[in-house]
């Protein structure tokens, strides 16, 4: 299948998903109204030289975790990467920053101190969690139904889909969102996306016993 999308466009990409249901549901684009590359949304877009974020974020790893953390991101072009500047204070512990270098894809490419590791890697695994999502080749498209990842749990499988729109409330502001959910047991998992933000505003995401693994939202944007 990837073969195919590579050799196709964009339209024609999303009629093929339309047709082999990955679309499905009512109100959603099919193959005679497929969603556009006007649609598509990329992790780390819009991100300029000098973009800073700042979350609040719960989240939990085997290896560490973050509870009531702040997460700021300041982002400093460096060549064909970013050097991004952290700065995360953990609940009452002290502020630990430190400057890890990703690629624009917001995949890391420079190596973590290993002060720095513990708070890190609940980072990655929550805010920029939404970057390893993967439905075929398909892109991200932010149109209601479309898939955006596939999960398989208990010999099933589990789309991730947007599943509607709406305003959302975070401390950075008030958002026109697409809403990304799922649910593998009784809680459902919730995440939003704002089509001119490079990460999501807001996310809260439960695992398989339906514990909750993150929770975050958006304090601030420039």
């Amino acid at each position: 299948m990837t073969a195919v999308f590579a050799a196709v466009g964009v339209g024609v990409s999303a009629g093929i998903i339309a047709v082999g249901g990955g679309f499905g549901g009512p109100g959603g684009p099919g193959i005679f109204d497929p969603p556009t590359d006007a649609d598509i949304w990329v992790v780390g877009g819009n991100i300029q030289d000098g973009t800073a974020l700042e979350y609040s974020l719960a989240a939990t790893e085997e290896s560490s975790s973050l509870d009531s953390a702040q997460v700021s991101m300041v982002f400093e072009e460096a060549g064909d990467n970013w050097d991004v500047h952290f700065t995360v204070t953990n609940g009452t512990a002290a502020t630990l920053e430190n400057t890890v270098t990703m690629s624009k894809a917001l995949t890391r490419e420079g190596e973590v101190d290993e002060s720095f590791r513990p708070y890190f890697v609940p980072i990655q695994s929550s805010i920029f969690a939404v970057r390893d999502m993967e439905y075929g080749a398909s892109p991200k498209y932010l149109v209601v139904n479309a898939p955006w990842n596939q999960i398989f749990y208990q010999s099933s499988e589990v789309i991730v889909r947007v599943t509607g729109e709406e305003a959302v409330q975070t401390p950075a502001g008030t958002f026109d969102a697409f809403v990304l959910s799922y649910r593998l047991e009784e809680n459902t998992s919730m995440i939003w996306v704002v089509r001119d933000l490079p990460l999501p505003v807001k996310a809260e995401v439960y695992g398989p016993e339906d514990e909750l693994q993150y929770r975050y939202e958006l304090v601030s944007a420039a």
